[in-house]
């Protein structure tokens, strides 16, 4: 009903505009874009038929990450079947979350020069194929080259155009066109968990991971609705996200030009390409600490005392209240009052202080509240990311910079929630370490974040 209110706001204030755009033979938006930079001339391309893009990239990582983050789901039937360790069986959700993060360069590229519709509709398929191959798994070696690598890839083409492919229709509300994009990851934490679990007591796991084979070969309608934006100026759509640059850049040496190899001259050659790598530091640190609690909380509440549908439950009241601040983190965003780096300082210093709080629970009421907390203040630290780039860098740079980004939450997420899996393996006690783990990473991500603002003043 909250998604639904807000669409309805929007909408409502799109036919006011058009109207008044009408009356006035065609009006011209004059203003400043998201890096302050004074414009004229250019077209108010807000609303329209762009929010159909914007549902296309909702529903498109509702599916991704719904499924990503509801791997905590399988945690025990695998264990109990292929006889495997914490640290195995949650290196198979990782391993996957890195894969499809770690394309982000490669598939940034493939965006840039096919558009995000094809690459879109590739990745449902490849996404398909990964996980109806991961329900006639065996062992871990097969369930990582399904699930892992063949399903990790198939996401990996589907994140980057769910993301990007909604910023070229959009000028005024760019920020809030993509927090409404990303909540699909919040909603999706919300609804899949629950039926994951109901689907695994029914249907058993092998029958879950074909059941969601079926939803990702849906997700193909998604990439269909991602059509480019039309603009009356001459320029095409993919010149205007990413603008031809010179390949002979004198800038690009040493590091910047190993860098130009895989994001290009354009932004290895960024004034501010040091504070976008502070920047990177911070986002690595906080999506390490993010995957930790989403594969490891439910064993952990479970332990305490709590039911396992409870369990699951907890993983959704943290997508629902990462929903919310998804929204509220892209009007904030809009309305410019606070630096996107400053929020998300903010946001990532709260999610710790949740991650730590988690330890003391001992009833579910308590899991529930904390794990809220954490949704929420991560969604504000995941909508802010765009939002973030483009006041860093430039709109021009977006897609290469945010699949610099995304390969770097990739090895993050390689690293995180093993080792966390790892540290209970040998502490042989209360599976609480898992979120003290958590806290220190993201405590140290809003550390990261504080001196990128520092620098950014200074």
């Amino acid at each position: 009903q909250f998604v639904r209110f807000i669409f309805t706001l929007l909408m409502c204030e799109d036919k006011k505009r058009n109207d008044l755009a009408e009356a006035g033979e065609g009006q011209k938006l004059t203003g400043r874009d998201e890096c302050g930079e004074e414009y004229k001339g250019e077209e108010d391309i807000d609303g329209g038929w762009g929010w159909l893009v914007v549902c296309a990239c909702f529903f498109t990582t509702f599916v991704l990450d719904g499924i990503g983050y509801s791997f905590g789901m399988f945690m025990k039937p695998l264990k109990l079947e292929i006889s495997e360790s914490n640290f195995g069986v949650a290196s198979i959700g990782s391993i996957q979350t890195a894969v499809y993060l770690s394309s982000g360069p490669v598939v940034a590229r493939l965006v840039t020069k096919f558009g995000p519709r094809p690459v879109c509709i590739s990745g449902s398929l490849i996404a398909c194929a990964g996980l109806m191959g991961a329900s006639f798994a065996w062992n871990i070696s097969s369930l990582l080259l399904c699930y892992s690598l063949v399903t990790g890839v198939g996401f990996g083409c589907m994140y980057i155009p769910g993301v990007v492919a909604s910023q070229e229709h959009f000028t005024r509300r760019r920020a809030l066109a993509t927090a409404i994009a990303v909540c699909g990851t919040g909603v999706g934490t919300l609804v899949l968990p629950p039926l994951v679990e109901s689907l695994i007591e029914h249907h058993g796991w092998r029958g879950a991971m074909r059941i969601l084979s079926g939803i990702c070969l849906g997700s193909i309608i998604c990439g269909l609705s991602m059509f480019p934006a039309k603009r009356n100026d001459v320029s095409k759509p993919e010149d205007y996200l990413n603008p031809p640059v010179c390949l002979d850049n004198p800038e690009c040496k040493g590091c910047r030009w190993l860098l130009s190899l895989v994001v290009g001259p354009g932004l290895a050659s960024s004034d501010s390409l040091t504070l976008f790598l502070m920047v990177m530091m911070g986002d690595f640190l906080a999506t390490m600490a993010l995957c930790i609690p989403y594969i490891h909380l439910p064993d952990m509440a479970m332990a305490r005392g709590v039911k396992p549908r409870n369990a699951a439950f907890l993983i959704s009241s943290a997508g629902m209240c990462s929903t919310i601040g998804r929204v509220l983190a892209g009007l904030l965003c809009d309305q410019r009052r606070l630096h996107p780096m400053t929020i998300t300082c903010l946001a990532t210093g709260m999610a710790a202080l949740q991650a730590f709080l988690l330890v003391s629970c001992t009833q579910y009421w308590m899991f529930l509240v904390l794990t809220s907390g954490f949704g929420f203040a991560t969604g504000f630290w995941i909508a802010c990311e765009t939002p973030l780039i483009i006041r860093t860098l430039s709109f021009s740079h977006l897609t290469p910079a945010f699949g610099l980004l995304t390969a770097g939450g990739g090895v993050a997420a390689l690293t995180g929630a093993p080792l966390a899996g790892y540290a209970m393996d040998l502490s042989k006690t209360d599976k609480g370490l898992a979120v003290v783990m958590c806290g220190c990473i993201m405590g140290t991500s809003a550390l990261a974040y504080g001196a990128a603002s520092g620098y950014r003043l200074y």
